[in-house]
């Protein structure tokens, strides 16, 4: 072992990597503070990533003091390889860094709950939970985050509480999106009278709009799919969540697409200049799964007529326009098909004209 030892502290870059490997590969415990003891001084990065590999193998049992004096290190690869090596660890570890729960460094602790995370265990889900309790607010930021992207389900009534309580915007951006990954339709429910206790989602935070309109889109009723969505008036600054959670929400209530109070925010969405250009197809694909009928045809006719004045959306207009069936629309496609040199454009208008130019079938 003295060979080894040498080689480590060796001033040859490739000896010390190859006696790092080497003293990895004899899994011996005792074998973990040397190497501990190089990294703490040890400049090469390519030594270092040899010896936090190393360390991995043999296990951070025995050097759990060294590596939690890390956290305080001012070398964030330090703090960030102590993490790493504390997320290998198993029961003894969780036990080790719960005892550490109670650092008076908030930034320790915070350390501490991403090690746990990593080893994600009961005994550790347990352990995070008492961030929820903490006095600074990234750590229970922090610990909402992991229990729900651990989907710890018996932490469910604690962070709907810390939601009862708490007004920091963050705070409860964090535990929306949490809950909208372990919470069931009971739990949402609950989510949306704290958020909207007389049912009116106009005066809910609009820093929480998108999280409440995902929430609705995976355990809400119809109804209130559709006052969420009615109540949102910033369309450009929502739209793509919008239409996320009309496409989501469709896989449970069919009928979603022929709510007159959906389809005129998709409408409007599609026809927003301010709209990226992706969300706007998207909304015209909305549309377009609806059909023409139910007196949507001039509706459609209007914003199809729209939208082929754009050079980038003319593909969503010359469908929207086939799609409402106006009489109309035949002669305005057969126009675009005889102006346009784009071959693709112009098999698209063919297609959607029967194959002979006449007017379009929907």
């Amino acid at each position: 072992m003295t060979d080894y030892l040498n080689e480590l502290n060796s001033p040859d870059e490739a000896s010390r990597i190859f006696a790092a490997q080497d003293i990895g590969d004899l899994n011996r415990p005792e074998m973990a503070l040397p190497l501990l003891t190089r990294l703490l001084v040890e400049e090469s990065q390519a030594v270092r990533d040899a010896l936090v590999f190393s360390l991995k193998s043999i296990g951070c049992s025995v050097v759990s003091e060294g590596l939690l004096e890390l956290f305080h290190s001012p070398d964030a690869y330090l703090r960030n390889a102590a993490v790493d090596l504390f997320g290998t660890g198993k029961e003894e570890t969780v036990a080790f860094l719960s005892s550490h729960l109670d650092h008076e460094d908030k930034e320790v602790r915070k350390l501490i709950l991403d090690a746990l995370f990593l080893i994600g265990t009961a005994g550790a889900e347990l352990a995070i939970r008492s961030g929820l309790r903490d006095p600074a607010l990234n750590v229970k930021i922090t610990a909402v985050e992991y229990l729900g992207r651990l989907e710890d389900r018996e932490s469910i009534g604690e962070i709907l509480s810390l939601l009862e309580r708490e007004s920091e915007p963050m705070l409860r951006a964090s535990i929306l999106e949490s809950l909208s990954l372990i919470g069931n339709d009971a739990v949402i429910a609950q989510v949306l009278s704290i958020l909207a206790p007389d049912g009116d989602f106009n005066g809910v935070d609009p820093i929480y709009i998108p999280q409440v309109i995902d929430l609705v889109a995976k355990t809400g009723d119809l109804e209130t799919i559709c006052r969420v969505i009615n109540a949102v008036t910033n369309l450009s600054a929502y739209a793509d969540d919008i239409i996320r959670a009309i496409g989501r929400a469709r896989h449970r209530y069919k009928t979603l697409s022929w709510e007159d109070r959906v389809i005129a925010k998709v409408m409007a969405i599609a026809k927003d200049p301010e709209v990226m250009e992706e969300v706007r197809y998207a909304a015209v694909g909305c549309l377009l799964s609806r059909g023409g009928g139910n007196g949507a045809s001039d509706s459609l006719y209007a914003l199809g007529c729209d939208l082929v004045a754009n050079e980038t959306l003319i593909y969503a207009g010359v469908r929207l326009l086939a799609c409402s069936g106006k009489p109309e629309a035949g002669g305005r496609i057969a126009e675009i098909m005889k102006k346009t040199g784009d071959e693709e454009l112009r098999s698209l208008c063919l297609e959607l004209s029967g194959g002979d130019g006449a007017t379009p079938v929907e």
